[in-house]
């Protein structure tokens, strides 16, 4: 009797526990389409509370729960992203940092690599994206801690050493500038090139205005080694030509636009450099000009050409 008896209770017992796991079931399913239709409304961190919660009870419910507690793993870490892309550009950048990592915490517990690989690389955008907003309102000494912040995030971020290059030169901090503009361009950065060869060229003509030769031809240089540039062969082949340099003036200078001007002083240098024929030749380019072409003349009768 007393056997019977037990097996009567075990049986309530099961009965029971598995109404109360209906139940449970039954509620995880409400909380569940509650925050879908939050989501859905654009609440993201109520959908994120109430998936949350449909979960706890989803694993407590064992096998009964297991496709439930996928469906809201799968769904907090990508709504925690899109509320944290809405805080970034609502410009809450403390409260997206925070969103961003909580979104890659449970990506991370979850397994959801993608997403958590995506958190990762937003991280290191926000950092970036305030430093952008502290170079456009002129502020680079605010801007450049943002920068390296992002780079420590994300050391290969091409776009981060190129903004934390232009920012260095803003602030006249040339060896950073270069480093960091080097960097970009070592990463694939499209513009980083083209950003390095102007800071070059620009910093070639400064010192040649100051009479800083040796300094204007090794700038110049610089952006010569980036590839053809006008601009540079002319600033280095005018500042040689001022040091009395003039091999490395005529080198630089063949490669300067074309006007009447720079093909008087490539002869000059010439003939300087004790190259007559070639002195005679360039010369000879600008007999018909109004200014150079008299002198012209009489350089190329005392050459006796």
């Amino acid at each position: 009797m007393k056997r019977i008896t037990k097996l009567f209770l075990t049986a309530a017992v099961v009965l029971f526990a598995g109404s109360v796991f209906a139940q449970d079931m039954t509620q995880a399913g409400e909380l569940y389409q509650k925050a879908t239709e939050a989501y859905q409304a654009g609440n993201e961190m109520e959908a994120v509370k109430n998936f949350k919660e449909a979960l706890k009870i989803a694993e407590a419910a064992g096998d009964d729960g297991i496709e439930m507690a996928q469906g809201c793993k799968d769904m907090i870490p990508q709504i925690l992203m899109s509320a944290a892309g809405k805080m970034v550009a609502a410009k809450d950048y403390a409260k997206a940092e925070e969103t961003y990592t909580e979104a890659l915490n449970s990506a991370t517990e979850y397994g959801n690599d993608a997403v958590a690989a995506n958190a990762k690389t937003k991280l290191a955008q926000i950092p970036l994206q305030q430093g952008n907003d502290a170079y456009n309102a002129g502020n680079m000494e605010e801007a450049i801690p943002f920068f390296q912040k992002a780079i420590e995030r994300d050391a290969n971020n091409a776009k981060a050493h190129l903004l934390l290059g232009m920012a260095y030169n803003k602030a006249g901090k040339d060896d950073e500038a270069e480093a960091s503009l080097m960097k970009a361009r070592e990463l694939g950065d499209a513009n980083a090139e083209k950003v390095l060869s102007g800071m070059f060229v620009s910093g070639a003509n400064e010192a040649m205005k100051a009479k800083k030769f040796s300094e204007a031809i090794a700038k110049a240089e610089k952006a010569l080694a980036l590839g053809a540039n006008p601009t540079a062969s002319l600033i280095a082949g005018m500042s040689a030509y001022q040091a009395k340099n003039f091999n490395k003036a005529i080198t630089h200078l063949v490669n300067a636009p074309a006007s009447a001007q720079n093909t008087y002083i490539l002869a000059s240098c010439y003939e300087s450099a004790g190259k007559k024929a070639q002195a005679c030749a360039t010369y000879k380019k600008v007999l018909g000009d109004g200014k150079f072409g008299p002198t012209a003349k009489q350089k190329i009768a005392k050459l006796g050409c």
